[in-house]
């Protein structure tokens, strides 16, 4: 049955974010579904269904018709990394999804806690090779925290040991107790626990220059390791199939609700840079995205079942 755009949308659209309610994924979500709301005339409801490093959330969407009334919202992990983690992977992000645009860009940062002995990165780096090492904490097995502080420890020699986490808002908590002695974190989370006190920023990972915000600490670039310095970013699918006329519409949609200058304002204010592209643009940034993660994964040998 063809179905232009004109026709649509005649009622509610579910948008599937893969992680837990309250993380940065789900605030922005719930910020841009509202303005596509405004914007279509029909309520976008954000339906969150985490676990299984995004594959539950992007299962639900590949068996959903191609018509347009279910969007995936993902970042790096659900639409590159996954393929390289999981041998038995059960979608495939480019033959199974329609790329609509990419929506943001994240920088990290390495952190410690704010009692931390390691005042600097050198510090870190000298803690990190020590006989007894160093523990990290991550958002969980196969996140992009996990695979790049694996890729720190290769290229450092280091002794780093993993502790995994249930999301970030856990990490973050024990970082801060002082129970794990780094991570690596979104900038719209890690920024005010430094500006706060409650945490100290070594490095910035995956921006050309220093943050704005945080201007005394380098980028990983600076410190010796461009090689490493690799930016998250976050963008919608929606399933193959989808006409595109659809397709088309809620790409021009996404790409206004993003732009709008209070999700500029409130974005950028936590390092993130605005940066919506087009359909193809995605669907060449999601490929070579699985391919760059796909070789560092081997690298570093982490496998998941």
């Amino acid at each position: 049955m063809a179905q232009g755009a004109s026709a649509y949308p005649t009622r509610p659209i579910t948008w599937v974010v893969p992680y837990p309610a309250g993380g940065f994924g789900d605030a922005l979500s719930r910020m841009l579904a509202q303005k596509l709301s405004a914007s279509l005339k029909q309520p976008v409801v954000i339906d969150n269904r985490p676990g299984a490093g995004g594959q539950i959330g992007a299962n639900f969407v590949k068996q959903q018709p191609a018509d347009g009334y279910t969007l995936f919202y993902g970042d790096l992990g659900p639409l590159s990394m996954n393929a390289g983690l999981y041998p038995k992977l059960s979608y495939d992000t480019l033959k199974d999804f329609t790329p609509l645009s990419r929506l943001l860009v994240s920088p990290t940062l390495l952190i410690v806690p704010a009692s931390s002995r390691l005042q600097t990165w050198q510090d870190f780096v000298q803690a990190a090779k020590s006989e007894k090492g160093l523990n990290y904490g991550s958002y969980g097995m196969g996140s992009q925290p996990h695979i790049w502080m694996e890729m720190l420890n290769g290229e450092i020699k280091g002794r780093l040991t993993h502790v995994a986490y249930k999301g970030g808002a856990p990490a973050v908590q024990d970082l801060m107790a002082g129970h794990i002695d780094a991570m690596l974190d979104v900038t719209p989370s890690s920024i005010p626990l430094v500006r706060e006190g409650k945490a100290r920023a070594l490095a910035v990972v995956g921006s050309e220059r220093r943050l704005a915000q945080l201007p005394q600490v380098p980028t990983i670039g600076e410190l010796g390791l461009p090689s490493l310095n690799v930016p998250g970013w976050t963008g919608m699918v929606v399933k193959s199939g989808t006409p595109e006329a659809i397709a088309n519409l809620l790409h021009d949609e996404l790409v206004k609700a993003v732009q709008s200058p209070d999700v500029v304002q409130r974005y950028t204010d936590l390092g993130l840079a605005i940066a919506p592209s087009s359909r193809a643009e995605f669907g060449d940034l999601i490929r070579t995205e699985t391919e760059r993660w796909g070789k560092v994964i081997r690298a570093t040998g982490v496998r998941l079942d």
